[in-house]
């Protein structure tokens, strides 16, 4: 299928070259990609040949970790699906939010900066009587749907990453920085972030297209820059239409860094600890185990797993993966999608996954 476009909301399939408005264009062929990998995946829209980066790609993706800024985006899609379904749209990268305009939204309002959201400066170093910085970025996320006529934007994903922390420095009389941190409180957070995706609501609602086009808004609530474990969306809501998002949900999910060390055992850590337990007494140079759960209404869905190594040979990582199975079928939670890499500072030497509801991993050894 080979469609063209020639609009920023809409692809139709007019013979290359033609006017299709009172505005003469230059008609782009577009394209959905051929496969779906499944039905957890959209298919993108590729433009000219080429896939379509964010308007504001560099600005929506500079979070304080890299965790951060991986869940930030994919934990969006998650979101996403519930009122975009897979089978019914295509995902492009957003295409309404430029540059300019995040920068100028996430940035202090002032008198320069009249669209900035975050709260103007008060000029206090302190952290106990300055004034914080809640909003850390947007990203933006578009779902096409196909018509007749070829296809069109039907509807948009908007996340907006919280500080739970808000990391800044400060040049003193001698130009060096010092670095500080101000903790937020989570209330305050909440608040401050439906007012922005209310008023994020508003302006998007003044671009061409997008007036009558059901918005969705999750608010991400970043983790501290040297957790281990990525922040995750606390909240989401959606616009049908109207100027303002209808309601608020609350969402119960979290992600917990295991082994852990503080509060009350639970059965997951314990069965974790025997796990890397297990695996330390078969190949003692390690360099560390950690995991990462992802809880849905305080259940653990998945688990995913980092072994750091050194490298000693092949034999050696093949025989140290069949053990990573054995003990991870005996130790770990059953049922739940289990992901297990096994690193070294060559990179990846072996990968291992289980879906839920199954007992069989699937592996990969890197040669």
């Amino acid at each position: 299928m080979l469609l063209f476009l020639t609009s920023c909301t809409s692809i139709n399939n007019q013979p290359e070259g033609t006017v299709t408005n009172d505005n003469t264009q230059t008609v782009v062929p577009v394209q959905p990609t051929p496969n779906q990998l499944s039905d957890d995946y959209y298919r993108a829209l590729i433009v000219d040949g080429k896939y379509q980066s964010s308007q504001n790609r560099g600005v929506s993706l500079d979070l304080n970790s890299s965790v951060n800024m991986k869940a930030f985006e994919t934990d969006l899609l998650k979101v996403a699906k519930k009122v975009f379904p897979t089978d019914q749209y295509f995902f492009q990268e957003g295409q309404i939010i430029t540059k300019e305009m995040a920068l100028s939204w996430i940035n202090r309002k002032s008198e320069d900066n009249p669209q900035g959201l975050n709260p103007e400066s008060n000029e206090l170093i302190d952290s106990t009587d300055r004034s914080p910085q809640y909003l850390s970025q947007i990203v933006e996320q578009d779902f096409m749907i196909e018509t007749e006529k070829g296809f069109e934007l039907g509807g948009i994903a908007v996340g907006l990453a919280m500080n739970q922390i808000d990391y800044y420095n400060v040049k003193d009389s001698n130009s060096n920085l010092n670095f500080y941190e101000q903790s937020l409180d989570l209330e305050t957070i909440l608040k401050e972030a439906k007012s922005y995706g209310n008023e994020i609501v508003s302006r998007l609602r003044d671009e061409t297209g997008v007036e009558s086009l059901p918005i969705v808004v999750g608010i991400f609530l970043q983790s501290p820059k040297d957790s281990l474990a990525s922040g995750n969306y606390v909240l989401e809501g959606k616009s049908t239409e109207g100027r303002t998002v209808e309601e608020w949900i609350q969402r119960n999910e979290k992600r917990i860094l295991f082994p852990t060390f503080d509060g009350e055992e639970t059965d997951v850590n314990t069965q974790f600890n025997n796990f890397k337990n297990e695996i330390q007494l078969f190949f003692p140079n390690l360099s560390g185990v950690t995991g990462v759960g992802l809880y849905q209404e305080d259940k653990i869905i998945s688990l995913h797993v980092d072994i750091m190594t050194q490298f000693y040979g092949q034999t050696e990582i093949i025989a140290f993966t069949q053990q990573i199975t054995d003990a991870a079928n005996r130790y770990l939670p059953k049922n739940i999608e289990i992901e297990l890499k096994v690193e070294s500072i060559n990179g990846i030497e072996a990968f291992l996954t289980r879906s839920e509801n199954t007992q069989t991993f699937n592996y990969h050894v890197f040669e």
